[in-house]
């Protein structure tokens, strides 16, 4: 299902370039480095997990930037914990510092998909997309599973980061809406964790 997805938003990253591309020999247009483009979505340079950007958050990375692409009021509802919002529309009349590192989300990651390749024709180089937006942040992180086989070192990594965050792991195997740990978090609790 990742990976279909992951190729989807791929797919649609290059389907918005494409108007910027010209003939299919030119690879520079307008400052649009395409080869650039193609090389960060090949390697998978181009986004991160939202087990990761979790990490990050959470470890204070610095330089780190993270923003909601969706409208206000989505965010308000619900959105992860440091964000700042900033539509998809504002992207191009904001500034981005050369050591930031700019990590972006929407609901379930296409229009974050579609700011990054904004940002890279902008010139940002420093930024990543959570593939499945505020969708994979709930699944790997309010609510992760808890590989069955997994070590317990890796579990209890796994279950002290939602935890960190207010969420609550499963176990692998687990029946849909069974936790291990204190309190459910729901579709419409809003955790600002740290």
């Amino acid at each position: 299902m990742r990976l279909v997805r992951g190729l989807g938003i791929g797919a649609l990253a290059l389907g918005l370039v494409a108007p910027f591309a010209g003939s299919p020999s030119r690879t520079q247009q307008r400052g649009l480095d395409l080869d650039s483009i193609a090389r960060a979505i090949d390697a998978g340079s181009d986004h991160v997990s939202a087990r990761q950007l979790a990490e990050w958050i959470r470890d204070r990375r610095p330089g780190l930037r993270v923003i909601d692409v969706r409208s206000p009021a989505e965010f308000h509802d619900d959105a992860i914990p440091t964000a700042e919002n900033l539509p998809i529309d504002q992207l191009v009349r904001s500034h981005f510092a050369p050591d930031q590192t700019i990590v972006l989300y929407s609901q379930e990651g296409a229009h974050a998909g579609q700011a990054w390749v904004m940002l890279r024709s902008l010139g940002v180089t420093q930024a990543v997309f959570v593939p499945g937006g505020l969708a994979d942040w709930r699944e790997e992180v309010l609510s992760p599973l808890l590989p069955v086989n997994g070590s317990p070192a890796e579990r209890a990594r796994i279950a002290e980061l939602s935890h960190y965050f207010g969420g609550s792991p499963r176990i692998g195997g687990a029946q849909e809406g069974e936790v291990v740990g204190a309190a459910q978090t729901g579709p419409g609790s809003r955790r600002r964790g740290c």
